[in-house]
């Protein structure tokens, strides 16, 4: 029983760590109330450039937290939560037209068809390239309407150098 239990001890503490690290929360700076920021509700590293929320729900989790960390005021607010909509909203045409294209493309892999292999790969590729676009034009556009200070903040945050040491690196 004992051999049992030195054995699965490792296993339960490395999920548990896990776990623990996977809900790591920020307390937003400067907050009087206890808000809560949680890493997981924004994107980090290169991911943070091109990432929008998916849905409504998680949209709202997301301006909360930015709202949380960046003390955003009702405006910007407002401006933001349009900004990620209508990149949501593009992204829901490039995931049907991605949707049908796997089908195609699943087909020409079934058929060994070649050149439909090839076609429907470049399709895929080129609808890639509108969802990554689409998301980091919503964050640039977001990232602009910021003042330096909610900027600098940010970068931070997402772990992305400031922009006055961007050019020593």
């Amino acid at each position: 029983m004992r051999r049992r239990m030195w054995i699965a001890l490792p296993g339960i503490a490395a999920i548990a760590a896990g776990e623990a690290f996977g809900r790591e929360e920020t307390t937003a700076p400067g907050s009087a109330a206890t808000l809560h920021v949680s890493r997981k509700a924004l994107s980090t590293g290169a991911k943070a450039a091109y990432e929008v929320p998916k849905n409504a729900t998680k949209q709202t989790k997301f301006l909360s937290s930015l709202t949380a960390l960046l003390t955003l005021n009702t405006a910007q607010q407002q401006q933001a939560a349009a900004i990620f909509t209508n990149a949501v909203n593009n992204r829901m045409g490039i995931h049907a037209t991605m949707k049908s294209v796997r089908k195609v493309l699943s087909t020409a892999v079934q058929n060994n068809d070649g050149s439909g292999i090839a076609q429907a790969s470049a399709q895929i590729g080129a609808l890639m390239t509108q969802y990554v676009s689409n998301g980091a034009a919503a964050n640039a556009a977001f990232f602009q309407l910021l003042n330096s200070e909610q900027q600098a903040k940010l970068m931070q945050f997402q772990g992305r150098p400031s922009p006055e040491f961007a050019g020593l690196a």
